[in-house]
């Protein structure tokens, strides 16, 4: 299915796209748990993350969110903090580094956005389809497909589609796959496909059986493929610059698929941190605890002797 399409300039969230919105919470989960870490292992000792409840947490998102972009000047007193900083501003390089790759290939192509986007719609709103009249395609679109008679508009003149379209006769064309490389060849620009699983191959050559042309035939394309005859002729025939293009109604985004397993690293060593600065905490309140007692114990000795 060929419709006309034209540029996609409504964009203005578009720098939410290089992200699914899934990737983005898993993102935002990950800057506040590192956000709690830190607070947690600097809040006994650094200053700058003491005070009013409201500043100490306006602290340590300020210095996690500013480690975004390196940008963070509070300093940190505890090798834990360090490791898990270390950690985190690895995973917020790449995270960084992904978004802007992404955002940056979204500005530099062009999108195109078609005006029709399935046919369901063509059936709902019962608009003008064209088809060759002298292929299968007309049949199967009103046989298969469910479209009526009276929207098919049948078109023998190949050149006459552009023209077509351009006076809003017909909303969509039909093409086999062959007749449609040709009609991007012609038209280059300003249409798009829709693919809706209904998808055909070429051509198809019969004969008689046990005729001697079968084999001949099949052995002289299979000798062109081969010897690069068959791509030398499609490239000169179907220029390479207008090649199909297909319309997704999915943008490519970076998912959570594709970085799982820093966060997961992320995770786990600001937890393993977290974990082993309340061991060493609880072990240094033991043996001071330990200690006063010994000391306690030291003079009632002295005094008693």
């Amino acid at each position: 299915m060929i419709v006309p399409a034209k540029l996609d300039t409504d964009r203005a969230l578009i720098f939410m796209e290089p992200f699914t919105p899934m990737m983005w919470i898993a993102s935002g989960g990950i800057l506040m748990y590192t956000m709690l870490v830190v607070w947690f292992l600097e809040h006994p000792i650094n200053p700058e993350f003491r005070g009013p409840w409201m500043n100490q947490l306006s602290t340590a998102l300020w210095f996690t969110f500013s480690s975004l972009f390196f940008a963070h000047r509070e300093r940190v007193y505890r090798n834990f903090t360090r490791i898990v900083l270390v950690i985190w501003f690895f995973v917020a390089l790449i995270l960084t580094q992904s978004y802007t790759a992404g955002l940056t290939s979204m500005l530099t192509l062009q999108k195109l956005k078609p005006t029709v986007t399935s046919m369901e719609y063509l059936r709902i709103s019962k608009a003008k389809v064209a088809c060759d009249p002298d292929a299968f395609i007309c049949n199967y679109l009103i046989n298969t497909l469910n479209f009526s008679k009276d929207v098919i508009v049948p078109i023998s003149n190949t050149s006459s589609y552009g023209d077509e379209f351009r006076s809003g006769n017909i909303s969509a064309l039909f093409l086999e796959y062959p007749y449609e490389r040709a009609f991007f060849t012609e038209y280059c620009s300003g249409y798009i496909v829709i693919r809706e699983n209904y998808a055909f191959g070429g051509f198809g050559f019969v004969f008689p059986r046990d005729s001697p042309l079968a084999a001949n035939f099949s052995t002289a394309i299979l000798e062109l493929s081969e010897s690069g005859e068959m791509k030398r002729l499609e490239n000169k025939w179907l220029q390479p610059e207008c090649t199909l293009r297909n319309f997704t109604s999915d943008t490519p985004k970076l998912g959570l698929n594709s970085f799982w397993a820093l966060y997961a690293l992320t995770i786990a060593a600001s937890t393993g941190c977290l974990l082993f600065a309340c061991l060493c905490t609880r072990r240094n309140r033991q043996d001071h605890e330990q200690g006063s007692t010994g000391d306690d114990m030291s003079v009632t000795e002295m005094r008693i002797l």
